[in-house]
């Protein structure tokens, strides 16, 4: 099975971009760790950028997930999930659309 092209480009963009700015850290950086090589400095800046990219990618899908399980119990936005009511209004619009339905003409 392979991957479309558009799919691995929105992936390595934001994963280049992350480890080139997590390199350009580590050089600032090398100056707080003078002991350590600049090429060690580069690699755990690296894979700190990794692990950071990663951690903020299933947190988008646990995030996108639940607001895909609200929508499809019902809700009418996953923002207002978090509170006790629907948003003000939103019943008298829903009547009135409502009302709008059965009176058109068919």
């Amino acid at each position: 099975m392979s991957v479309p092209l558009p799919v691995v480009r929105d992936l390595v963009k934001p994963l280049a971009g992350t480890v080139l700015l997590a390199v350009l850290a580590g050089v600032a950086g090398a100056d707080l760790a003078p002991t350590l090589p600049l090429y060690l400095v580069l690699l755990y800046s690296a894979l700190g950028a990794l692990a950071l990219f990663a951690l903020v990618t299933v947190a988008a899908m646990a995030v996108a997930t639940l607001y895909q399980f609200v929508l499809r119990k019902g809700g009418t936005d996953p923002q207002w999930f978090w509170f006790s009511a629907e948003p003000p209004g939103l019943a008298g619009l829903r009547d009135l659309a409502q009302k709008d339905a059965d009176t058109a003409p068919r």
